[in-house]
């Protein structure tokens, strides 16, 4: 029981340590490329507006009409 005690803290802290770090600069500018932005295509925006409401049933206040089956 001692060890657990021991053991899972330990975990958490190496879990949260996990997602720290460090950038150096000449990494910088191939994470600043308009390819890793996530609103890079605008029409890839729309498809996947459109793939949500197909699959949600319902329109999403994006503009698009239709039902489920994903027609318009």
């Amino acid at each position: 029981m001692r060890l657990l005690r021991l053991t899972v803290p330990l975990a958490i802290a190496l879990a949260g340590l996990s997602g720290c770090v460090t950038v150096a600069p000449y990494q910088r500018g191939l994470l600043s490329r308009p390819a890793m932005s996530t609103d890079f295509e605008a029409s890839e925006s729309g498809f996947r507006a459109h793939v949500h409401d197909s699959r949600e049933g319902a329109t999403g206040g994006y503009g698009s009409t239709g039902g489920g089956c994903g027609c318009n």
